[in-house]
């Protein structure tokens, strides 16, 4: 999502990749690993009876992220390849990829992969068959070998018109036929266990999913402890990819969709098509949106390349609920994030004052570590004229702006959320909702490092669920620099700069009870 990876890894070690668990397995093991390896790579497989040397010694295992309890699961989510044709360099991407999900161990339940396989865009079905095939039967050799289910997305490059559809249905005639009319072989649901998979068709630039048929899906999988559905598509925009339908819903089809998967109490949304990972959560749900297997496209080759990396993620979703972890294609975790966040009960929240603002708040590490803040007040009544009111700042000598700004915007009144996620270029802004001009309000925010641009929350309610705030940045506060110092109620340059013009202003502030593992 966003490089915020070096500071992770210090604030969260994570045991080094593999090295325990290489302790444990056998030769035969570790053989077994190099053949898988080398079909995921398209080459020709060694023998399993070959020895091993330590010349020829793949790299270590990359530990599962397994559940904590015994109703757990755990699974696979990548996507966005566009791939099936050999010798070019998105194979070549894919493979790297591929080398590394083949060293998580154990393997994981099943892989989501929502769309954009291969390259398609053809009208010439029997070269779309031969894509298909390369895909499947050598590029993806290795699941067939670990006897992994793979469920397929529909996509833009997936299917893009009638013909592509009806190739689509016959190079997965495994997946279910019990989608909407019409929609056979294209949406479908699947229930594994306590686990409840829906996959819904979205081809080129069409979000044709069908609502009644959805809800009674998962009506009928009420029981089903885990929940997730699936579709290229993310609902809301990622990185300020905007354009609709070209990158993300329409607005007028975000929230009736996005409705139901809150009324069903959906674990996650799963999606692609941007060449990135993002994780933003609506409702209190999060939108994951995996677009690393190897397509090139963007600034940089990604969605952006500043900010973006090949990747897979690990999902493990338990009874205390949802964790990941975001490798590159050398293994490291780049990324991992736990939901829901823990905070302590709000009459523990401690006050922020200006004469404790520094203390406390320099003391959160705002790149290891999320920080919750309760904003209380009453409106002045003085908009649209007043310029911007400040409630909360961050100062940094060192940079023009303060890193961290929060207040209310002028004209539209708005909460408004300004960051500098990168030192020396300016602030990037997260939109909130309008606060009242008469009676008081009370809002909270959450800036968490490990979200990335979706990790700046926000809810009206003070046990409600949290939602990303609308910006169009790439990154947020995973780089952000430490402030020096922190004020209350006006700008950097002191009590005349900016000033809060309301009354009744009080501040809380609170620290989650645990980190991502």
């Amino acid at each position: 999502m966003r490089g915020y990876h070096n500071g992770r890894l210090r604030l969260l070690p994570h045991p080094q990749l593999g090295r325990p668990a290489l302790l444990r397995i056998t030769r035969e093991h570790l053989m077994h690993r190099r053949h898988l390896l080398h079909l995921a790579a398209g080459l020709a497989a060694p023998s399993l009876r070959r020895p091993v040397t330590g010349a020829q010694e793949q790299p270590p295992a990359i530990p599962a992220l397994l559940p904590r309890d015994p109703t757990g699961r755990h699974f696979l989510l990548y996507s966005d390849c566009c791939s099936g044709v050999p010798g070019t360099a998105v194979s070549a991407n894919l493979a790297a990829v591929n080398r590394m999900v083949a060293r998580i161990d154990p393997s994981p339940e099943f892989i989501a992969f929502p769309g954009d396989a291969v390259r398609g865009y053809t009208e010439d079905y029997g070269e779309l068959r031969r894509q298909w095939d390369y895909w499947l039967g050598t590029e993806m050799a290795w699941v067939a070998q670990r006897k992994l289910r793979l469920f397929q997305s529909t996509s833009n490059h997936n299917t893009y018109d009638a013909g592509s559809e009806t190739v689509f249905r016959a190079v997965h005639a495994k997946l279910p036929r019990n989608g909407p009319p019409g929609q056979e072989g294209l949406a479908y649901w699947v229930r594994s266990g306590n686990l409840l998979y829906v996959s819904t068709h979205q081809p080129d630039q069409q979000m044709l999913i069908d609502h009644a048929w959805l809800e009674r899906v998962l009506e009928n999988n009420a029981d089903a402890t885990y929940k997730f559905v699936a579709g290229h598509y993310p609902v809301f925009p990622v990185n300020g990819y905007q354009t609709w339908p070209l990158w993300c819903f329409p607005p007028r089809q975000r929230r009736p969709f996005w409705d139901l998967l809150v009324k069903h109490r959906v674990d996650a949304y799963l999606a692609s098509h941007i060449i990135a990972f993002d994780v933003q959560l609506h409702g209190g749900l999060p939108q994951i949106v995996s677009g690393g297997a190897g397509t090139a496209f963007g600034p940089g080759g990604f969605m952006p390349g500043r900010s973006e990396f090949f990747h897979a993620v690990q999902i493990a979703v338990d009874q205390q609920g949802l964790r990941y972890q975001v490798h590159d294609p050398s293994g490291r975790i780049r990324e991992r994030w736990q939901w829901p966040m823990t905070l302590p009960d709000q009459a523990s929240w401690q006050q922020v004052t200006p004469q404790n603002a520094t203390r406390l708040l320099a003391g959160a590490h705002l790149q290891g570590r999320p920080i919750a803040v309760r904003i209380r007040g009453r409106d002045s009544g003085m908009r649209p004229a007043s310029p911007d009111q400040t409630l909360l700042a961050g100062v940094d000598t060192r940079e023009g702006l303060e890193p961290v700004w929060i207040g209310i915007e002028r004209d539209s009144g708005r909460l408004l959320v300004r960051l500098i996620p990168v030192s020396g270029e300016g602030w990037q802004v997260w939109r909130g909702p309008p606060l009242p001009v008469t009676g008081g309000w009370d809002h909270q925010l959450c800036l968490d490092p490990f979200m990335g641009p979706g990790g700046v929350l926000h809810r009206a309610i003070p046990s409600g669920p949290w939602s990303t705030l609308e910006s169009t940045s790439s990154k947020g506060c995973e780089h952000l620099a430490q402030p020096q110092r922190w004020v209350v109620g006006h700008g950097q340059s002191g009590p005349s700069d900016r000033p809060f013009r309301g009354g009744a202003l009080q501040l809380t502030m609170a620290t989650p009870a645990r980190l991502p593992s």
